[in-house]
């Protein structure tokens, strides 16, 4: 941590252990509890800390999505300021029509307090369902990015 300790730089904390991923709310929330307590004492802003709960698979077990965003609410939750993100297209792997399954995804991940995510920002679809749970998800006063993106041709999907 003596890297981004006392600067303004943004931190990507995964939460993994010595023991590997994690799978339950409970096992996320304590990793994400470790990491986030030691940046504080390192002198990193929470806003410039985002966690990354680690997106696994549906493929390999069907409660790893809605572990995951619960895990985001909780973690959203314990941590005011703090940001969360993912690598979103892990959730898809090993599935048929994976577009469809990480725009939804999205959809739920966002609904549950998820800010950031490493995904394609090409894929229409997926932006234009961003914006419209961001909306529905009170994240966008008044819809306005959702009314600016609709001007805009955004969802002429």
């Amino acid at each position: 941590m003596p890297v981004v300790a006392g600067t303004d730089y943004k931190v990507i904390a995964l939460c993994m252990s010595d023991d590997g991923m994690p799978e339950t709310v409970e096992d996320r929330l304590k990793i994400a509890g470790e990491l986030v307590n030691g940046l504080v004492k390192n002198n990193v802003k929470m806003e410039n800390i985002f966690v990354d709960p680690l997106v696994q698979p549906m493929s390999g077990n069907n409660s790893f999505g809605v572990e995951f965003v619960n895990s985001v609410e909780a973690i959203m939750t314990k941590f005011p300021g703090i940001h969360t993100a993912c690598g979103l297209s892990n959730i898809s792997y090993g599935l048929p029509a994976r577009k469809f399954m990480n725009q939804t995804f999205m959809v739920m991940a966002i609904a549950k307090g998820l800010d950031g995510a490493i995904m394609n920002p090409l894929d229409k679809k997926m932006i234009a369902n961003i914006i419209a749970a961001e909306a529905l998800a009170g994240k966008d006063n008044f819809c306005m990015n959702y009314l600016k993106a609709f001007r805009a041709g955004k969802f002429d999907l």
